[in-house]
């Protein structure tokens, strides 16, 4: 494992240790401005300004604006990823490609503050904690977390819209159907469990509990405008994966 760091490198080294440390499984980044063409299943641009680049020997592209984690032009890995010096302007072109679907991006560099090829070794598969499935352990143990007096009568019950996740009863004998997330809680969470709270309608009194590390006041609104309840367990809080959200969810 080594790291090699080049400091305003001119257009021909950024495209020779580029081509050199993808082809020998090494990893670049490099701080640059730029602009940048994307054409595949839409088109797009992106004009001058600075951002990071990731390139990564699998094909994976990443191109980083100063704000948000996520990265504002990517490819995912399966494709290649290339360098040469642009003739007219004598300045670096980086192009990442893919045939299936067919894409490309395309990294004009205008000037390139800083490049650093890094020979990484991570053989180590990540493991991942706070899971939805530790979570129903949890509860299942320790109900009293979500409500003082609630038991636990049946774990993933089975109905016409699918598993509840708990069917319960609380300290005065009311039954609670319980529905477990590990991400923040969404609109499209709320909707599932008021379904299964339905099953029950004919059965007199029964209460809907939405559990998840977090929701949006709109969801909390949501469960409270509906006669249900939402209860945060934060010790089990993941980043949100957005599954079903839409932005409204997150208001």
């Amino acid at each position: 494992m080594g790291t090699e760091r080049y400091a305003t490198p001119d257009a021909e080294t950024v495209a020779a240790v580029v081509g050199e440390a993808l082809h020998e499984g090494a990893i670049v980044t490099a701080e640059v401005r730029c602009e940048v063409e994307y054409d595949g299943r839409t088109s797009g641009y992106l004009g001058p300004g600075d951002r990071l680049l990731v390139a990564k020997p699998d094909g994976t592209f990443l191109v980083h604006k100063p704000a948000n984690h996520k990265p504002v032009n990517w490819m995912p890995s399966g494709g290649t990823v290339t360098a040469d010096v642009a003739a007219a302007s004598g300045e670096p072109v980086i192009v990442a490609r893919r045939s299936n679907p067919r894409e490309r991006l395309e990294v004009r560099v205008h000037e390139t503050y800083g490049l650093t090829r890094f020979d990484a070794a991570d053989g180590v598969e990540y493991e991942e904690s706070g899971t939805e499935a530790e979570m129903h352990d949890y509860i299942e143990a320790h109900p009293e977390e979500l409500e003082e007096g609630l038991r636990v009568v049946e774990h993933e019950r089975e109905t016409k819209y699918g598993y509840v996740d708990f069917y319960a009863s609380d300290a005065s004998g009311t039954p609670v159907v319980i529905e477990v997330k590990r991400v923040q809680a969404t609109l499209t969470h709320f909707d599932q469990l008021k379904r299964y709270v339905s099953l029950y309608d004919d059965t007199g009194d029964v209460r809907g509990m939405l559990v998840a590390p977090a929701a949006s006041e709109r969801v909390k609104r949501a469960c409270r405008d509906a006669g249900l309840e939402f209860v945060a367990l934060p010790d089990f809080e993941t980043e949100a994966d957005g599954t079903n959200a839409s932005l409204a969810d997150f208001s």
